[in-house]
């Protein structure tokens, strides 16, 4: 695929190589540890915007971030009121782009008609975008193409999304009863495209260099978002683009141990060797008889020990 910069309103992103918000695991320290790597736009873990409004815990931990030109804030909730109010807030301030989670599939989200759950209800999906816009910063919407299987309203999502005021879509390719598994519908996404000006960016599935290729061939899209490609292998970007990786991350040795410092600044030691946790698959997933090692990696109570084992078995 072609990467090329875009722009989302009057927002210049450097790259169409975005990262996809993943909450549990794009948190703040492993978005500074990847984005030197060839992102070009990332987004913070899911928020709440009825959470931001009544201060529940950890609102200053999901929205931390020092590197608001290539990082939005991605907002959920049902009520155009709280979605308007927190895309106002001091909250979210500093962020240029606020992006709107119509496209979650978790059944606590949806059961609240929040997240993927508004893609029935097109009516007040519009309404929340267009009060979001009222507050001035430039919105974006990620949906999914659909709720079960054959539904087919990627297309009039977007194209509403645009007319109310969104700057750019991602459109997942899978419907909501799929979640995360079975091949995206490239269709879908390129009815999406064709339906708009505005940029679309397509997401689901994307694990290699010719996944990418893929998606973009099948759907004309504008960029790509990654997810789960990225845990499993931070250097996607960087292969995709064909540029080498600067810096002194070089393998997934050094990412590791990066990001793990990275957690424990933020953490500190105890919670980060926790946090750290449910990386340990993704990075040792290519070392030989790793099962014992991976055990004991799980059993650190600090970031010392967890380091000193990874610089061991990596």
């Amino acid at each position: 695929m072609k990467v090329h910069a875009l722009k989302s309103g009057d927002v210049p992103i450097c790259n169409n190589l975005f990262l996809a918000p993943m909450a549990g695991f794009t948190d703040y320290p492993f978005r500074k540890t990847i984005l030197p790597l060839g992102v070009g736009f990332c987004f913070t873990e899911l928020t709440s915007a009825k959470g931001l409004y009544y201060g529940a815990k950890n609102n200053e931990r999901i929205l931390k971030t020092d590197d608001y030109e290539r990082t939005a804030a991605q907002i959920f909730g049902s009520d155009p009121y709280f979605m308007r109010w927190a895309a106002e807030s001091d909250y979210l301030k500093n962020y240029k782009i606020i992006d709107i989670n119509m496209g979650c599939p978790v059944p606590k989200i949806v059961k609240n008609g929040e997240g993927s759950a508004l893609l029935s209800d097109i009516k007040l999906a519009e309404s929340i975008i267009k009060e979001c816009v009222k507050s001035g910063k430039t919105i974006t919407v990620k949906i999914r193409s659909g709720i079960k299987a054959g539904d087919d309203i990627a297309a009039e999502f977007a194209k509403m999304a645009e007319n109310a005021g969104a700057a750019l879509v991602t459109v997942h390719g899978r419907v909501r009863e799929a979640y995360y598994s079975g091949e995206p519908d490239y269709k879908a996404i390129e009815r999406a495209k064709k339906s708009v000006k505005i940029p679309v960016i397509a997401n689901g599935g994307i694990f290699t260099v010719s996944d990418a290729d893929k998606m973009i061939e099948n759907t004309g899209a504008d960029g790509i978002m990654i997810a789960r490609g990225a845990i499993a292998d931070p250097f996607i970007f960087s292969k995709i683009s064909g540029e080498a990786v600067s810096g002194e991350i070089k393998n997934i040795k050094d990412f590791a141990i990066a990001h793990l410092k990275e957690e424990a600044k933020f953490s500190g030691s105890n919670r980060a060797a926790v946090e750290f946790r449910k990386f340990i698959a993704y990075y040792f997933k290519s070392v030989e008889n790793s099962k014992a090692k991976r055990a004991e990696i799980m059993q650190s109570d600090s970031a010392e020990r967890t380091e000193e084992l990874l610089n061991k078995y990596l």
